[in-house]
């Protein structure tokens, strides 16, 4: 599955997989290797979300200076 893919199924799908993941962490369980993909996915994604929030910060800004 392609990052796209992954972030074209939703927002319940990844509350979903963000949930799984948690889980096998929180007991410690080998995660499988689609499992590290979509976490690389989640990972990809919250940096995007925090690129686009300094963003947004730094518009605010720029307009607030001008």
């Amino acid at each position: 599955m392609t990052y796209e893919e992954f972030i074209n199924k939703g927002t319940d799908h990844y509350m979903d997989m963000v949930r799984l993941i948690d889980i096998k962490y929180q007991y410690r369980m080998e995660l499988s290797d689609s499992e590290k993909e979509i976490q690389e996915h989640i990972l990809e994604f919250q940096k995007q979300i925090k690129i686009n929030e300094l963003r947004d910060r730094f518009e605010k800004c720029w307009e607030v200076d001008e």
